[in-house]
């Protein structure tokens, strides 16, 4: 029987590796081992949770990367290939980057793996793989298999589930539409509702870019899904945009559901840069007051992790202030404050490129820069130095030991959840200590 390892690249030490509750089990590895034909023996390794061993006896191996995780996801490319094990490598990065990946690995994937997966599998029997493959069409979900989720051996402190891919936003800084369609694909809710009461964990992420959708059918869709998981006994938590809180009905069954938390990206407090993103959505009448916003979730007992993005056009570093007073004064949960960042695939990174901003250009070594908390662009409103200082300030401010503490102790008292309590402890106090301990960025020090 041959064997197949399939790889999740994980620096050691780097934001999610420190953070557990943001170490997700990697979802789309336990799909592609369910379109491996059972004549193969099949093993996934997440090195975010386990030390990989490159001398083990394989026939194949496979590789995920995202961005920051490239230079990693070819060393280890390279040393299966010195040891004359064929690698084939799929994943967002390299489904941009394909001319570049293809200097380090054997065959590239290009898009949603399940459809294309086996046709690999059928020309490496005959020692005839292509160096390159591309999905014809996005594969629709109503009929996909569920994961092979008993090859995730981590400890991880949630299970994960998608019930839908594809995003219609299609946001500037983002590459899901690209990569996923904009066009919503859903699974059938009776497959979801096995898969879900099959994972003997109670704590769930859901990992769809937007759990609820846009648009009637979806929004309909969302509150079915939603009634039917009161039943399953879990508590879990996912990321949605801010439509939802439009829809009473939908947000009152995501409460009864056993939803204890929704990252939700806010952006920017600047409806100027927020239209400049392309994200109208959060600029409707029920949704551009985000306190209001925040309180009506508040009230359903359920957690906010708010995304806010910095260094836009026009945006100054007086932003870091405006946004550490707004997310104290709202309760916010958790934060994620991130860098804009120009990533393959996406219209700003295009643009970016096309306006020769790049600071960071050395590739591949440099996408390891490309992690959302370095200054990797010409910023026209702060320097380097300023986005980089005004960052770390801003985590100390509102994530240190103390603020971290006091801010999961209010989560406590409104979810009474400890899984909610410790996504916002952790991903707050564990973050500051991972960006306070990371080097001074490459563009600050050029």
């Amino acid at each position: 029987m041959k064997k197949i390892i399939l790889i999740n690249p994980s620096y050691k030490g780097s934001l999610h590796s420190n953070i557990k509750v943001l170490a997700l089990p990697p979802l789309n590895l336990a799909w592609i081992a369910r379109y491996t034909p059972e004549h193969y023996d099949v093993q996934i390794i997440d090195e975010a949770m386990v030390d990989l061993d490159f001398d083990t006896p394989v026939d194949l191996v496979g590789i995920t990367c995202m961005t920051p995780l490239a230079p990693r996801a070819y060393e280890i490319a390279g040393e299966f290939r010195k040891r004359g094990v064929p690698v084939v490598m799929g994943g967002i990065h390299v489904s941009y980057m394909t001319d570049e990946a293809l200097r380090y690995c054997d065959t590239v994937v290009v898009g949603e793996g399940e459809n294309i997966w086996p046709k690999v599998l059928e020309d490496f029997e005959r020692g005839q793989m292509q160096r390159v493959y591309r999905s014809c069409q996005l594969p629709e979900l109503d009929k996909l298999l569920p994961p092979k989720r008993e090859l995730l051996t981590g400890k991880y402190f949630v299970d994960t589930v998608q019930t839908g891919r594809g995003c219609p936003i299609n946001c500037n800084f983002c590459s899901v539409t690209a990569f996923n369609g904009s066009r919503y694909r859903v699974r059938e809710i009776d497959d979801i509702i096995a898969e879900i009461n099959s994972i003997p964990s109670k704590r769930l992420f859901i990992i769809d870019d937007n759990i609820v959708g846009a648009g009637p059918r979806y929004i309909k869709r969302a509150k079915e899904l939603f009634d039917r998981m009161a039943d399953c006994g879990k508590e879990w938590a996912g990321q949605t945009c801010l439509n939802i809180v439009e829809h009473d009905d939908v947000l009152k069954a995501a409460q009864k559901s056993g939803c204890k938390g929704f990252l939700i990206g806010f952006e920017s407090l600047d409806p100027v840069t927020i239209d400049a993103m392309h994200k109208p959505v959060n600029l409707r009448p029920d949704t551009r007051n985000f306190a209001d916003a925040i309180k009506k979730i508040h009230d359903h007992g359920i957690a906010v992790v708010g995304c806010f993005i910095f260094g836009s056009d026009g945006q100054t570093k007086d932003a870091f202030r405006r946004t550490i007073d707004f997310v104290l004064e709202n309760g916010i949960d958790a934060v994620q404050l991130s860098l804009e960042t120009p990533l393959p695939g996406t219209a700003f990174y295009k643009q970016m490129q096309a306006e020769n901003r790049l600071l960071l250009t050395d590739f591949p070594n440099d996408w390891r820069r490309y992690t959302l908390f370095e200054p990797v662009f010409e910023m026209r409103g702060m320097t380097p130095a300023e986005a980089w200082e005004g960052l770390q300030a801003a985590y100390a401010e509102v994530s240190s030991f103390g603020a971290s503490l006091k801010r999961g102790l209010r989560t406590f008292r409104n979810t009474r959840s400890l899984f909610s309590t410790g996504i916002s402890f952790s991903w707050n106090y564990q973050a500051y200590k991972t960006i306070r301990n990371m080097p001074t960025p490459l563009a600050q020090r050029n």
